[in-house]
């Protein structure tokens, strides 16, 4: 009669130690990869592309201006290093280093 009564005790001591076990290695896994994602690259800007640099924040503005004008999207970005990153997507980042180039060099 004991021994029928023991199983009563040990059925539940087992499931505990099962989930217990599930939940520890769970959360190893599952851990790890947060850990990863919560460290953001510094200079990861997605599908943008750099198109300038600039330490102004008045010469951003002018650049951004003058993309702008020739119908360019662009935003800005601030780097750890304190330099303003003018960006834009892929498709437009070659017509926009030619505008800025042309933009330079008649010296507006």
């Amino acid at each position: 009669m004991a021994l029928a009564d023991s199983w009563y005790l040990v059925g539940p001591l087992i499931a505990f130690a099962v989930v217990g076990t599930m939940a520890a290695v769970l959360r190893r896994a599952l851990g790890r990869d947060q850990v990863r994602a919560a460290r953001p690259l510094a200079e990861d800007f997605g599908l943008l592309r750099v198109a300038a640099l600039v330490d102004r924040l008045e010469v951003a503005q002018a650049v951004r201006s003058t993309l702008r004008r020739a119908g360019i999207r662009s935003t800005l970005s601030t780097g750890l290093d304190g330099l303003i990153k003018i960006l834009v997507f892929p498709d437009d980042a070659g017509r926009a280093r030619r505008v800025l180039e042309r933009d330079s060099s008649t010296g507006t």
